[in-house]
């Protein structure tokens, strides 16, 4: 156990200590940004359950187990119906799992690819559904540029009030570190959500008083005098060199492919573009105080309605409504939104909706057979009319022809 490295995040007047393996550190670190680069702009966010021990105030996380998400709202992580019911079976599954054996629910993490380190109200809707019991947390990751990250724990406190604007303290990850990477479970673990386990490590020392977060590789003060944060790893032996051949290939390799997220890039200040459907319509809504808005000169949304592909200009008095609403035709609806620049830049982001097929699709073999029959009836009718116009011209025919034959006869056509 002496080799197994601990963080803590603990802050005055917090009723909660978390402790925590640098593993499971890495496990999230590579779950977060497996998410945020899968889109070009923002990426999506994901989510995953805490497990570990708990020792009176201190909880202490030793493994994760990742949250499937659907994403059916956008690329936040918002829990669908269908999402929740298999959180629901995730949870009484994990626990007769036997790699789980002796842990406990310690709460959950997600990340905001969009947002700051807080909590919506679709987060805390999720925390007080499923991790509502008083020690259980809420740890918020906000990834960036060139793999920096950040964090924030969220407690609740001893009443049950929960600070959800913003954490009692944010801390940087730290830099993947060798003792962590040669126990990082390979990607093959991540694809059937079998998180590694950790034997219980020795309890640590934390001061109640202590504010300062401490992790190997974080700018912090050192320790204080009453004793470290972290079980020191034993010296290393001639036997791991291989282990830092290993590891030397592997950063080289990781540079070479993520070199283009390493070049600086100005920051620009994100549209965060969103699509719902309300009473039967598509919402589809941006910041409209975001400085690309607030600055644009013109802008445009093109919308892919299925096979259907549709352009709408937007003025800034539009873009500064931060709505448009859109009656879709399909279930599969993309959405592109593009803001022009002062100095000609183009600030450009994505966003999607997947729903069920709308009402009036459903309704279409219903209507194009009304419409088959209207069309049979009007031609019985105009079948009618010509008949009856046949007869009319027979009947004065035949009455022309009687005159004919009465006035040759002497009889006058007249006479009754």
């Amino acid at each position: 156990m002496s080799d197994v490295k601990l963080g803590s995040w603990s802050v005055t007047g917090s009723p909660i200590v978390i402790e925590y393996t640098l593993v499971v550190i890495e496990e999230i670190r590579q779950a977060v940004i497996e998410g945020f680069q899968r889109l070009s702009r923002g990426g999506i966010e994901v989510g995953g359950v805490l497990y570990g021990a708990r020792d009176g105030r201190t909880v202490r996380v030793l493994a994760m187990r990742p949250i499937e998400c659907e994403h059916a709202r956008g690329p936040s992580f918002a829990l669908s119906d269908a999402d929740q019911a298999a959180l629901r079976a995730q949870l009484a599954q994990d626990e007769r799992d036997p790699r789980l054996q002796g842990m406990i629910c310690l709460g959950w993490f997600l990340s905001h690819t969009r947002t700051e380190i807080n909590l919506s109200e679709t987060d805390q809707q999720v925390y007080s559904t499923f991790f509502p019991a008083p020690w259980q947390v809420t740890l918020v990751v906000r990834p960036g540029r060139g793999g920096s990250m950040r964090g924030g724990f969220f407690v609740r406190e001893t009443d049950g009030a929960l600070k959800s604007e913003q954490s009692y303290l944010e801390f940087n990850f730290p830099e993947r570190a060798a003792s962590a990477v040669e126990r990082l479970p390979s990607r093959e673990r991540y694809a059937d959500r079998r998180p590694s386990v950790l034997p219980l490590p020795e309890p640590v020392s934390v001061p109640a008083e202590s504010t300062q977060y401490e992790v190997p590789g974080f700018a912090q003060p050192a320790p204080a005098a009453s004793g470290p944060l972290f079980v020191p790893a034993p010296p290393p032996s001639r036997r791991k060199w291989p282990w830092l051949a290993a590891w030397l290939l592997l950063t080289i390799a990781l540079v070479i492919f993520s070199i283009r997220y390493l070049v600086p890039q100005p920051a620009v200040e994100p549209i965060n573009l969103a699509v719902s459907e309300r009473d039967g319509q598509l919402q589809i809504e941006w910041n409209h105080l975001a400085k690309p808005v607030n600055l644009a000169t013109s802008g445009s949304l093109e919308i892919v309605d299925g096979t259907e592909r549709r352009t709408f200009s937007l003025t800034p008095q539009v873009l500064t409504r931060g709505n448009f609403v859109y009656l879709r035709n399909s279930a599969d609806v993309q959405v592109r939104m593009t803001v022009d620049q002062p100095d000609g830049a183009k600030v450009e982001e994505a966003s999607r909706f997947l729903g069920r097929a709308p009402a009036k699709q459903e309704q279409g073999g219903e209507l194009d057979a009304l419409k088959a029959r209207r069309d049979e009836l009007e031609a019985e009718v105009a079948r009618l009319r010509r008949e009856n116009g046949q007869q009319v011209q027979r009947i004065q025919q035949l009455d022309r022809t009687m005159r004919i034959l009465q006035t040759r006869l002497g009889i006058d056509p007249d006479k009754k």
